[in-house]
C-alpha cells in the first residue's frame, strides 16, 4: 500500500459513520458532507437551498505534504408571489474557497415538498469547518504526512502582505511631509 493509498483508507475509517464522505482524484481525495438538500413551501413561496463543503486534499507523496484546500457551494431559490402581488423568482449561488472558518447554524420551518402535508423543520443543521480539517490532519499526522498552504492560501497572504506594505508606505511618506511641513 502506498502512503496515498494509505492515508486515504484512514481518512475513510475515520470519516466512517460520519455525514462525510471521502472520494479519490487525480490529486489526492476529497472529504465531502453534504449539509442540507431541501425544498419546501411557505405561505406564498417554493423555496429550496441545497448547501455542500468539500475539503480539496492535495497530495505530494514523495514529500508527505498535503495541502487542504476548503470549498463552501450553496444553491438557494425561491418563487412564489411577491410582495407586489406579482410572480417573483429569486436565485443565488455562492462559492468560497481556500481557507474556510465558519461556525454555521440553520434552522427552517415550513411544509416539505416531498412530503405532502408534512409540516414542520425542513433544514435543521450545525457545522464547524474545522471538523472535517481535523478529520483529515488526525488521520494524516501518526503517518508522517505535513501541511502546507495552498494556492488560495499563498494568493490571499501575499495579497494582504502587499496591502500592509501599501499602509506602510503611505504612513511613512505621511510621516515625512509632517516633519519637512
Amino acid at each position: 500500500m502506498t502512503p496515498t493509498q494509505e492515508l486515504i483508507a484512514r481518512v475513510r475509517a475515520a470519516a466512517e459513520g460520519s455525514p462525510y464522505v471521502v472520494e479519490e482524484r487525480p490529486y489526492g481525495f476529497d472529504l465531502t458532507i453534504d449539509l442540507v438538500d431541501a425544498t419546501w413551501w411557505t405561505l406564498l413561496r417554493k423555496n429550496a437551498v441545497k448547501r455542500v463543503f468539500t475539503h480539496e486534499v492535495r497530495l505530494e507523496e514523495g514529500r508527505r505534504r498535503m495541502t487542504i484546500t476548503d470549498v463552501s457551494n450553496e444553491v438557494r431559490w425561491d418563487a412564489g408571489v411577491g410582495p407586489s402581488g406579482r410572480p417573483s423568482l429569486h436565485a443565488e449561488k455562492q462559492v468560497q474557497k481556500g481557507r474556510v472558518y465558519e461556525f454555521s447554524s440553520e434552522k427552517q420551518w415550513g411544509a416539505d415538498a416531498a412530503t405532502p402535508g408534512g409540516i414542520g423543520k425542513v433544514v435543521d443543521y450545525t457545522f464547524r469547518a474545522s471538523e472535517g480539517r481535523d478529520l483529515i490532519r488526525d488521520a494524516a499526522k501518526p503517518l508522517g504526512w505535513s501541511e502546507g498552504m495552498g494556492r488560495e492560501q499563498k494568493i490571499g497572504l501575499a495579497a494582504a502582505l502587499f496591502a500592509l506594505a501599501i499602509v506602510v508606505v503611505i504612513g511613512v511618506v505621511a510621516g515625512v511631509i509632517l516633519l519637512v511641513s
